[in-house]
């Protein structure tokens, strides 16, 4: 068994077919099948068959054909459609004189169902009368649909002038034919000549940038083809020369009033709501809803790209996957991604229409705070491959239970594109339900775990080398090791999802044992930082990026897992908010989560943490804090030299802040 990679640009299924045929053909006639696959990579389309014609800047595509008959026309619009899905289809046809009759109105129904816009010109009319024939063709089309030019010079020039970005447009009827038959006359006419002009003309309309194409395609006004196009951008502090800014109202903001500081740093446009009369007119567009018209262009421009697009949702774990995951493609593709924590109506679209055009992967977090979120934005996104990291209790305030909340990350598989892949957490209680649902939508699900055998990908085990940890996966039927510098769970998780998501794309087999070595944990992730205290030093673990049922418990198993031998170990526990009416009793279930792991002492800061507190054992018990100066006061006076602390909850309640400062040697200022 062989398996061979052929490349080439041909349009529609029919045309593999007809190639694979040939290879069989040639095999079975003693050729060597190397070299006949080999030289498939070379083949080039039949002149007026399926044939791509030109290059448009604005990556529509026109698409000549010979189709003249019921069965040809919807072969050809069917494979376009499978080949192209959700693109526009602009068809320019008509039927010859003083042949079958029947076939007219056959052909005008097929071109109705299949086509969004409809050119009805002139074919060879030859005796007949060019109109009668294109009034028996209209009798199947809907009128919102038809344009009726009887120049076939004009229908071809109007179609491809209409073409917005990332449009199909097919030419059907005449293919390579060199004449037109008016009356007997054959008049010379060649659609391809004809098509090639207007491409040229076009192009000189359009810029080079799509993304220009698209905001111009979109909006009233006259882009020049001379502006550039760097960085989309919604910060008026961070706009830099040639970036374009989008003036978003937001529910503090308003991005209209800083348009004028935006323009003070040179971007090539400013997309507003209300022009600014300080400003030349000229650099503005005006839309109704900036938001809306950056998640518009956003989602067109997603649709014109090539990329492989992965989506990351889950409860927690997003960002930490995400950074591994681009880390990791970055040393072996070209990588896009979204930046920090743009997972929302914000700044997923601002990351995607940011995504470099020739990038092979672009990589995208997804979050949400209530239902509907998820499935607004995995629209726009329309991932190849979506992740779902775990489902917990964050963000459960707007939800009833963690089932509607498992249902509201499910979202993203309703988007998926059709054969793409999904990749779940084996050992997550969401599982079963998130891959029935995915294989009702024939999607290809694949699975991780760190326990669960039946995982497409899982651990095996973990050996301590010196410094490193060697980490063995189980793939298939081969054992993979991998160095890292963390055993922890999440590490681990995070290092086994990003290979399985790379399994899709490459031989991971072949994946250097060191790929994932150089991995930094991010910030407030479990990075461990020595600090000095008056003379004391302090081993600083900082969990301090936010906090929930999920990532304090996998926090609090790592740092259970921390050999710190005749050291103490310190916790610094703060609420874990936005868990509306589940709070106290979230809270309370880690009062014997903590009786559990070895902990010196465990000190709370916050309403519902004291919850956990009351079912801690006395001996475990450390201070009920009240204030940023009495947590100063503990870490200056009950911590000892060597001791180890670790910080933990929600962002609201200040502790990464004071973590923060801790790690930069400012405490004065606490």
């Amino acid at each position: 068994k062989q398996i061979f990679m052929i490349k080439f640009d041909l349009i529609g299924k029919v045309q593999i077919r007809n190639i694979l045929m040939a290879a069989l053909a040639a095999i079975k006639t003693n050729h060597n099948p190397k070299q006949v696959f080999k030289t498939l990579n070379e083949i080039k389309p039949v002149e007026g068959r399926f044939e791509k014609i030109g290059k448009l800047r604005n990556n529509s595509k026109v698409i000549l054909d010979y189709a003249h008959t019921p069965e040809a026309l919807q072969t050809l619009l069917l494979n376009i459609k499978e080949q192209f899905p959700r693109k526009k289809i602009s068809l320019v046809f008509g039927c010859g004189g003083d042949r079958d009759k029947k076939k007219r109105s056959k052909m005008g129904k097929i071109a109705n169902q299949l086509s969004d816009i409809i050119y009805l010109t002139d074919d060879n009319p030859r005796n007949e009368n060019p109109k009668e024939i294109r009034n028996e063709i209209k009798k199947g089309i809907k009128k919102n649909k038809l344009n009726e030019i009887p120049d076939r010079k004009e229908a071809i020039s109007k179609c491809i002038q209409n073409l917005s970005s990332g449009d199909i447009a097919i030419i059907a009827g005449k293919g390579h034919e060199k004449t037109q038959d008016y009356k007997g006359k054959k008049l010379f006419f060649s659609d391809r000549s004809e098509i090639i002009k207007c491409i040229k003309l076009k192009n000189n309309s359009l810029n080079k940038e799509i993304r220009l194409n698209i905001i111009k395609e979109n909006s009233s006004n006259n882009i020049s083809r001379k502006i550039n196009f760097n960085k989309a951008c919604i910060n008026s502090k961070e706009i830099k020369k040639n970036d374009i800014f989008f003036a978003i109202k937001g529910k503090k903001n308003d991005g209209n009033n800083y348009v004028l500081d935006a323009e003070r740093r040179k971007p090539s446009l400013l997309i507003v709501n209300k022009y600014n009369r300080k400003i030349s007119i000229s650099r503005q567009i005006k839309v109704k809803d900036t938001l809306k018209f950056l998640t518009k262009c956003a989602r067109i421009y997603r649709e014109n790209i090539k990329s492989n697009i992965v989506g990351i949702t889950g409860s927690c774990g997003k960002t930490t996957l995400k950074e591994m995951l681009v880390n990791t493609l970055c040393k072996i593709s070209k990588v896009s991604y979204s930046p920090k924590s743009y997972n929302n109506k914000y700044g997923l679209p601002l990351s995607l229409l940011n995504h470099k055009y020739n990038n092979d992967f672009g990589v995208f977090e997804v979050g949400m705070d209530k239902k509907g979120e998820i499935e607004h934005l995995t629209k726009i996104l329309k991932p190849d491959v979506g992740v779902i990291t775990n489902i917990s209790y964050a963000h459960s305030k707007n939800f009833k239970n963690i089932t509607k909340i498992a249902e509201a990350k499910s979202e993203i598989i309703d988007n998926i594109n059709s054969n793409g892949t999904l990749i779940l957490n084996a050992d997550d209680s969401f599982y079963g339900y998130h891959k029935s649902k995915a294989i009702k939508r024939k999607l290809k699900v694949l699975s991780f775990s760190v326990k669960n055998r039946s995982a497409s990908i899982r651990l095996h085990k973990v050996e301590k080398l010196k410094k490193k940890f060697l980490i063995y996966i189980k793939y298939n039927k081969f054992t993979l090791i991998f160095y890292s510098r963390s055993n922890s769970l999440n590490f681990i998780q995070n290092l086994i999802s990003t290979l399985l998501v790379l399994s899709i794309f490459f031989d991971i087999k072949s994946l250097s044992k060191s790929i994932f070595y150089d991995f930094k944990i991010p910030e407030g992730r479990g990075d461990i930082i020595k600090i000095k205290v008056n003379k004391k030093i302090i081993n600083l673990v900082d969990e301090s990026y936010n906090s929930n049922p999920l990532s304090l418990k996998t926090a609090l198993i790592n740092y259970d897992k921390l050999n710190v031998k005749s050291t103490r170990k310190h916790l610094l526990l703060g609420d874990m908010l936005e868990l509306g009416k589940h709070s106290v009793h979230q809270h309370q279930l880690f009062g014997s989560v903590l009786n559990n792991l070895k902990f010196n002492k465990i000190h709370v800061f916050g309403k519902y943490i004291k919850k956990a507190m009351e079912r801690v054992n006395h001996n475990k018990k450390g201070k009920t804090l009240k204030s940023y100066t009495e947590i100063i006061n503990l870490i200056k006076n009950d911590l000892s030299n060597n001791d180890y602390l670790l910080i933990k909850g929600s962002n609201a309640t200040g502790l990464n802040m004071i973590t923060q400062k801790l790690k930069n040697g400012i405490l004065n200022v606490l």
